[in-house]
């Protein structure tokens, strides 16, 4: 394509470059043509015979009205406009502007009094500041706080993240409130981009935390923080060491009773 096109600028500059050349080829010899009848017509002026003169006037006129001089245009042939050669792209400028793409999504927005925290689930709501049609699907994003408001610098936790999200509410379960805080945000998408997060809003995590004491526990129960688990065999070991006990005291109150004797 660039080399047709370069072929073609270079024909049309040798094409220009020709004609004007030959112009001027034709404006050199109306221009001698010229001269010589200057010339003719300076010799006539001196002559004194009336036929004479009248026979050299008529040659005059004759050779004015065949001048090549006086049958030519002085305007150049060729010039430098190459408007010809450029490329319409018109067509293509309306195509384009015509063309209308999605915008990016606006920042939803989090409504706090419909959010619910209990049973160690969270459920989220929110809503568009506009109603828009285009939107694909949400993403939600949570992290855990000691800190009512954002995370601290020093203790920022990662955003985790739940995708494709259909609607404009989603319920997280199975959570283990072991902070006081969760942060929420929420981003909505559609078929082209994704938009800005909303407001980060927090939520209070309310939980009633403690812990097993494995001392204070059945022998047959295996306790680990805040996990119990039945074991059958758990309390063997410590029943033959109590009873070993209780024999040897039994032993020793029969040896006191025998000496009393």
């Amino acid at each position: 394509m660039k080399e047709s096109m370069t072929n073609t600028i270079k024909q049309e500059q040798a094409r220009k470059t020709q004609e004007l050349q030959n112009q001027l080829t034709q404006s050199t010899s109306a221009l001698e043509s010229s001269e010589e009848l200057l010339e003719f017509a300076n010799t006539a002026l001196d002559i004194k015979d009336s036929e004479e003169f009248a026979k050299a006037a008529k040659q005059i006129k004759d050779r004015v009205t065949m001048a090549p001089a006086f049958r030519m245009t002085m305007k150049p042939k060729a010039t430098d406009n190459m408007t010809h050669l450029m490329a319409d792209f018109s067509q293509e400028r309306r195509i384009i502007q015509g063309l209308r793409f999605l915008p990016v999504p606006r920042a939803p927005e989090i409504d706090v009094a419909d959010c619910v925290v209990a049973d160690n689930s969270v459920t989220v709501c929110w809503r568009m500041p506009e109603e828009d049609n285009k939107i694909d699907h949400y993403i939600l994003e949570y992290r855990k706080t000691n800190h009512e408001g954002l995370p601290r610098v020093k203790d920022e936790r990662c955003w985790e993240v739940l995708d494709n999200i259909r609607s404009t509410e989603y319920s997280l379960t199975g959570l283990k409130f072991d902070s006081k805080y969760m942060n929420f945000r929420v981003r909505a998408c559609n078929k082209a981009a994704a938009g800005d997060h909303s407001d980060p809003v927090t939520l209070e995590t309310r939980a009633f935390n403690f812990s097993l004491d494995s001392t204070c526990s059945h022998l047959n129960l295996k306790v680990e923080d805040s996990c119990v688990e039945w074991d059958p065999a758990g309390g063997k070991g410590q029943e033959s060491k109590i009873k070993g006990k209780e024999n040897k005291g039994s032993g020793h109150v029969t040896n006191l009773k025998n000496t009393s004797r």
